[in-house]
C-alpha cells in the first residue's frame, strides 16, 4: 500500500482530501445501470460536426470569394458614359466575375448529388435532404458575400449603376433558381441600385431587409446624372 501511494495517480488523489470521496462516489455510480459513460461525448461530437461543416462551407465558398476580390475596385462603377472622347464602358451583359460565379453555382447540384444521377435510389429522400441543406448553406453564403462586395464599391455613376443592376439581376435569378435563403437583402439592394435620383428616397423607405448603415452606404456612393 505504501508503494502504491508513491505512484503519481495515487499522489494526485491523496493530494486533496476531496478527491478520494469523489472517486468513491464515481465508482459507486458506475456500478448502477443508469450510469452513462462518456457523458460529454454527444456535445463534443456536436462541436466537431459544426467545425467540420464550417470548414466544408468555407471550402465551397473559396471560389466565390476569389472572384469577388477586387470587384469593389473595378473602374466601370465610377466611369461616366458621357465623358468626352470615351465610349461607354458598361454593357447590357453581366461582367465576367458574375458569369463565372454563375457557372460555379450551376455545377453545385451535380457535385452534391450523392446518387450519381441514378433514378429510384433507395436513399433518394435522404440524399435530396442532404443536397438541399448544402445548397441552402452555400447559396446563402454567396448572397452574403455578394452583398458585402456591392457595399464595398466606393462610387457608382449612372452608367456604373446600369452595369451593376445587370450583374445583380443575372446572379439573383440564378440564386433564386437554386433556392437561396436571405435573397431579400440582394433584391432590396437591387431596388436601390435601379432607383432614379428622384425615386431613391422612396426606394430607401420601401426596402425592409437593409439596416440604416447599408442604406447610407448606397446613398453616399451614388453620383448624380451628368448635366
Amino acid at each position: 500500500l505504501e508503494g502504491a501511494k508513491k505512484q503519481s495517480p495515487c499522489l494526485y488523489i491523496l493530494g486533496d482530501k476531496q478527491r478520494l470521496p469523489a472517486l468513491e462516489k464515481f465508482i459507486s455510480r458506475a456500478q448502477s445501470r443508469e450510469f452513462i459513460t462518456l457523458v460529454r461525448s454527444p456535445s463534443v461530437l456536436q462541436g466537431v460536426h459544426g467545425k467540420v461543416e464550417e470548414f466544408l462551407l468555407d471550402t465551397a465558398l473559396r471560389f466565390v470569394r476569389r472572384h469577388l476580390q477586387g470587384v469593389g475596385k473595378l473602374r466601370v462603377w465610377g466611369e461616366n458614359k458621357k465623358a468626352k472622347g470615351h465610349l461607354p464602358s458598361f454593357s447590357s451583359s453581366p461582367l465576367p466575375y458574375v458569369t463565372q460565379i454563375a457557372e460555379h453555382l450551376f455545377s453545385l447540384p451535380e457535385q452534391l448529388d450523392q446518387t450519381g444521377g441514378e433514378e429510384g435510389a433507395e436513399d433518394a429522400p435522404a440524399e435530396s435532404a442532404f443536397m438541399q441543406h448544402w445548397l441552402a448553406r452555400i447559396t446563402g453564403g454567396v448572397v452574403q458575400l455578394y452583398v458585402e462586395a456591392i457595399l464595398s464599391i466606393p462610387t457608382l455613376s449612372p452608367s456604373g449603376r446600369t452595369q451593376l443592376a445587370t450583374d445583380m439581376q443575372y446572379l439573383t435569378s440564378i440564386l433564386s433558381t437554386l433556392g437561396a435563403p436571405a435573397l431579400l437583402r440582394l433584391e432590396d439592394l437591387l431596388k436601390l441600385v435601379e432607383a432614379t435620383d428622384e425615386g431613391f428616397p422612396g426606394a430607401c423607405m420601401a426596402v425592409t431587409s437593409l439596416d440604416r448603415s447599408a442604406i447610407d452606404k448606397m446613398a453616399r456612393k451614388r453620383q448624380p446624372l451628368p448635366a
